[in-house]
């Protein structure tokens, strides 16, 4: 709504004025008014006899008698008359003085029109720069508002772009879930914060390319990814086991003493890390679908198998919604790969303190 009204608002701040101009400005003589270049010499005229001689005793007092009358532009007062400059005179006409009696305020009708179609047509000229400014300005608004919200969740976005995509048999990226997931963000991040500044309505013009920077930075990797020990990197062809080394690598990479276990005499636990007498248990799963309760109920196990202090689950994939609600009853984190050298640093800045003595 504002979009359309201030174009029209100083639309109208430029006309209004116009017939005020005029009015105070322009005046209207008869026609056969007697006119001179002296103020004095307007009551000798004005008592000349009638008859042939007139017009040359007229000429002699620098006087003279308009012949179409008109409207004239006011100069200034001098006692009872006023002087005039006709409106449509060439350049270097002179002004005529007026008894102010004869004259009366013009309608500046003729004038008011002019300007107000000259105005008119300069308003029609800029209104499109005028529109385009202003969508401009708001969709500007909008896309920093936008890359904002994207870039305070830039992490998040990166971590469920990861869980959400897998790779199918014929190598193929599946990004059904993760388009979803865009739009859950956009539904309930992006568009309340335009809705809040008022912005909802330039949503449509700037979707495509917001869509277009949640994948960039979605793709971009994690804050310490790229400083890993070679061992620690994930691969999308790797199979189980390699992907609890890769689990375990990570872990020595961020300064925990980290082993995998062997397989079949693990108790639900797939790598022990410890650091000082912190205690890690994890539970890696290497899926291509949602991580369910069962790998929270063994990793739960484990902890007390081996006496940790805290159990994950580590996993490429996402985690179901009953996972989730048994992991939070049960103190167990549930991780991306990509989140587990922030984690592990998290616990020694949380637990340092308690369990590195």
């Amino acid at each position: 709504m504002g979009a359309g009204i201030m174009p029209w608002l100083w639309c109208g701040l430029l006309l209004a004025p116009v017939p005020a101009r005029a009015a105070s400005e322009a005046c209207y003589v008869p026609p056969a008014s007697v006119g001179c270049a002296q103020p004095g010499a307007l009551h000798r005229a004005d008592n000349l006899p009638a008859g042939p001689g007139q017009a040359h005793a007229l000429a002699q007092l620098h006087c003279q008698r308009v012949a179409t009358g008109g409207e004239w532009e006011l100069l200034g007062h001098h006692a009872d008359t006023v002087l005039l400059r006709h409106l449509s005179a060439s350049r270097g006409a002179i002004s005529l003085y007026f008894l102010a009696s004869t004259v009366r305020p013009a309608s500046g009708l003729a004038v008011g029109l002019m300007r107000l179609v000259l105005v008119g047509i300069a308003a029609t000229l800029l209104w499109p720069f005028m529109r385009y400014g202003w969508r401009w300005l708001r969709r500007r608004r909008a896309w920093r508002l936008c890359i904002r919200m994207v870039n305070r969740h830039a992490d998040a976005l990166r971590i469920r772009r990861r869980q959400l995509v897998q790779i199918n048999s014929y190598g193929v990226e599946r990004t059904g879930r993760w388009r979803r997931e865009q739009a859950e963000f956009i539904k309930t991040v992006i568009q309340p914060a335009l809705r809040r500044s008022r912005l909802e309505g330039v949503w449509p013009s700037i979707a495509r390319t917001v869509l277009a920077r949640i994948e960039q930075v979605a793709r971009q990797p994690l804050a310490g990814a790229g400083n890993r020990h070679e061992d620690a990197r994930y691969t999308p062809d790797m199979d189980p086991i390699a992907y609890e080394r890769f689990c375990a690598a990570s872990l020595r990479a961020a300064g925990w003493d980290a082993r995998a276990t062997q397989p079949g005499s693990d108790q639900g636990a797939d790598v022990i890390a410890t650091r000082g007498r912190l205690r890690l248990v994890v539970q890696c799963k290497l899926y291509r679908s949602a991580v369910g309760n069962e790998a929270v109920q063994q990793v739960s196990a484990a902890r007390m198998h081996y006496r940790g202090n805290v159990a994950a689950v580590v996993s490429n994939a996402d985690y179901t919604a009953s996972a989730r609600a048994l992991a939070r009853s049960n103190d167990v984190f549930l991780l991306h790969h990509e989140e587990l050298p922030a984690f592990a640093a998290r616990l020694v800045r949380a637990r340092g303190k308690a369990f590195m003595s």
